[in-house]
């Protein structure tokens, strides 16, 4: 059994590259904390987060790719390729828009001056996570490009 490009579609490649992306998105910061005032020696300090749900991204990560890889070989598989593509995306955008819509809020605890916002990790990711949703309904719908 020969590894073949030949067999890797757009599609493939669209929710491969998404998966690389999000998988890179996973290391910048995803929520940023700023004290503007309110503690004396800290006015002014910054942090960032990373992801809250990383370790189940990484797992949409390595199943888009095992995927990938397995149509490099020609493994016929029991069930549709952009099925599986569809649910990774899916399940990396809804982790992602969780992040960034209740993780700020849930860490807010009433100090004047303390905000709480998404960071540019988390937009990356969802960018990232619609790429391989998008490259699984292309994929699912049987379209060659």
């Amino acid at each position: 059994m020969q590894p073949d490009l030949t067999n890797v579609e757009t599609p493939d490649w669209i929710a491969g590259g998404s998966a690389l992306l999000l998988f890179i998105a996973l290391f910048l910061p995803w929520v940023h904390l700023r004290l503007s005032s309110g503690f004396t020696g800290l006015k002014g300090l910054s942090l960032n987060f990373g992801p809250s749900f990383g370790w189940i991204q990484i797992l949409s990560v390595l199943a888009v790719v095992a995927v990938l890889a397995l149509t490099i070989f020609d493994v016929d598989l029991p069930f549709p390729t952009g099925l599986a593509y569809l649910g990774a995306g899916g399940l990396s955008v809804l982790l992602t828009i969780l992040v960034i819509l209740l993780r700020p809020i849930g860490g807010t605890i009433g100090i004047s001056g303390f905000s709480k916002i998404p960071w540019y990790g988390a937009f990356i990711g969802l960018i990232a996570g619609v790429g391989i949703l998008v490259g699984g309904f292309m994929k699912w719908q049987g379209q060659r490009y």
